[in-house]
């Protein structure tokens, strides 16, 4: 994967993106590496990949079908050296219309330890240490049925992008979050995200 370093205020952010493209049937779904490392003070790192992506889902998506479930299990790694909360945002084409999710064949269900922040983002509800990696968000994302073979030659872009930011700080002491962030305490993780990954003015 290429990365490239750029220090700014806030956390770190990975970005992976797939692009539907016309194929035999209805699309090419292919893979678009892309990753943003972006440093706070102190050593956040972050590494986002999908396994089951690229070792069995590119070569699924070659004759993709309206309703099929492509592999895709966006997973995060924690590769720096203070623990990190991480979040994930999921953006497609809004061509593409309604696009499902599955986990363990069940269409809605998160990876174990993710919730929907009802914000536009995924959070892992678990602080990451050293060389921890998150539940994969989902295991398929499901080829929307409103899509069709006259669909064939029109490119739809799918984009995963993770966030991280330092998990001290959040909360007057870190052991609070060691037994997992609470529906309670997930406001106060939005609110901190929602600062580090401000724009500049």
């Amino acid at each position: 994967m290429n990365m490239k370093k750029k220090l700014v205020a806030g956390g770190l952010v990975a970005c992976m993106g797939a692009t539907l493209i016309g194929g035999a049937t209805l699309a090419y779904f292919t893979d678009k590496d892309e990753a943003d490392n972006v440093f706070t003070v102190g050593n956040v790192g972050i590494d986002l990949t999908e396994p089951n992506w690229d070792a069995t889902g590119k070569e699924e998506a070659k004759e993709a079908y309206p309703g099929e479930p492509l592999a895709k299990d966006p997973t995060v790694t924690n590769t720096g050296a203070n623990p990190c909360v991480v979040r994930i945002k999921v953006e497609w084409d809004a061509e593409i219309g309604k696009m499902d999710y599955r986990t363990d064949y069940v269409t809605g269900k998160l990876g174990d330890n993710w919730v929907d922040g009802g914000d536009g983002y995924f959070y892992y509800t678990k602080a990451l240490n050293k060389g921890d990696v998150t539940d994969a968000l989902f295991d398929q994302i499901v080829v929307p049925t409103t899509l069709t073979n006259d669909d064939a030659a029109t490119e739809y872009n799918v984009k995963v992008t993770a966030y991280a930011a330092q998990a001290q700080g959040i909360f007057t002491s870190y052991k609070d979050m060691e037994d997992g962030i609470s529906a309670e305490e997930l406001p106060t993780v939005q609110a901190f995200f929602n600062t580090a990954f401000a724009p500049a003015p």
